[in-house]
């Protein structure tokens, strides 16, 4: 009889859920619109992208130009070209058509970058240091006495040539972000917005049972939580050309734990708001605020002090890290995802509970 009731009330929650297109539009849609605006963003396209380096010869040069290129093509992030005069090259900086200009002189190399570029500088500016100190290295006939050796193993994932790190990561970022979406409004929608209708009024009436029921609450919500998933992955695979080395055997049952882990801060908004209206506000408010300070779109790091004190209290933080060792962006910790994972986990089944119970499933 309860295994009947839960499969009935299984198929009831899925298909209101279905019904609902402002869930839907949070669950599905909203991952999608955010992976397309910052994927591109940080993406970009090497066709499409200017030169990083202009290079000028004055009269004067001394240094090789093809000892010089030699060098420069050993980093394979700086694309550069030639101009025929400073003022040209002043002026693609100031256009934003190049990162920085390299003057060969008599035994010297000068860069210029741009000021306003405040974010690549500090990057650029360790390069030059690098392409000087290997041409003086080479001048002299001396070589490294340390040899650096970057390795690409190929085993976490294959991107475009002008990924990084952040743009990886923003794609396990935004499958939290579905599962957040997916388990913030459910218990809200159910014990608020049921309870001031009078459904569960009229469900205490019937001989269901109160567990069968919870249980299909969460079982409902899976669904959304794996198409949004491979909505997702399918996307950034067509879009973007980005594919993943994902852990499975970690991924699919972290698809489940990571929903009942925003349900259980669901069920938090529900003892401090009596409301429907107020308390999908305030779960609105905290899933904007996670968006922004859970380091799906640019890292912790690049926070104040404070705002990264705030992120460790935010569920959405501990997801996308954890989505992110899984699919191979980031080195995986097995033991601190299981026991970050596992603390989170019962705090959220405990609050399910207390507000399963604490409900008298009667209308006010």
């Amino acid at each position: 009889m309860m295994l009947k009731q839960y499969l009935n009330n299984t198929k009831i929650l899925t298909l209101s859920f279905l019904r609902n297109k402002e869930t839907i539009f949070f669950v599905l849609l909203l991952p999608l619109i955010f992976m397309l605006i910052f994927g591109s963003l940080y993406s970009g396209d090497d066709q499409s992208q200017p030169d990083r380096l202009l290079i000028y010869y004055s009269d004067q040069a001394t240094i090789e130009q093809d000892k010089l290129e030699e060098v420069i093509n050993e980093n394979q992030s700086l694309s550069f070209q030639y101009i025929s005069s400073l003022e040209a090259g002043e002026e693609l900086l100031r256009n934003y058509e190049a990162e920085a200009l390299l003057i060969v002189g008599d035994n010297s190399l000068e860069f210029a970058f741009n000021p306003a570029r405040i974010q690549d500088n500090p990057a650029l500016e360790q390069q030059a240091y690098s392409i000087a100190r290997e041409i003086n290295l080479r001048e002299k006939n001396l070589n490294e006495y340390l040899e650096t050796v970057i390795i690409d193993t190929e085993s976490s994932t294959t991107a475009p040539a002008a990924g990084s790190t952040q743009f990886l990561s923003l794609f396990p970022g935004l499958i939290a972000l579905g599962l957040a979406s997916s388990g913030l409004f459910v218990i809200v929608e159910v014990f608020i917005y049921y309870k001031e209708k009078g459904v569960l009024k009229r469900m205490a009436a019937a001989p269901i049972n109160k567990n069968a029921f919870v249980l299909a609450l969460i079982t409902s919500r899976m669904p959304a939580s794996i198409l949004s998933m491979f909505l997702i992955l399918i996307a950034s695979r067509i879009v973007f050309g980005v594919s993943f080395a994902i852990n499975w055997l970690l991924f699919i049952p972290y698809i489940f734990i990571g929903t009942v882990i925003m349900m259980g801060f669901g069920a938090l908004i529900t003892l401090f708001f009596k409301k429907a209206d107020s308390a999908f506000q305030a779960a609105s408010i905290l899933l904007t605020i996670m968006i922004f300070f859970s380091g799906i779109y640019f890292p912790i790091e690049f926070l104040p002090s404070y705002f990264q004190s705030l992120s460790r209290f935010l569920p959405l933080t501990h997801l996308a890290r954890a989505l992110q060792q899984i699919m191979g962006v980031s080195q995986l910790k097995l033991f601190n995802l299981a026991l970050e994972t596992g603390g989170l986990l019962i705090v959220s089944i405990i609050l399910i509970i207390i507000v399963a119970k604490k409900s008298s499933w009667t209308a006010k």
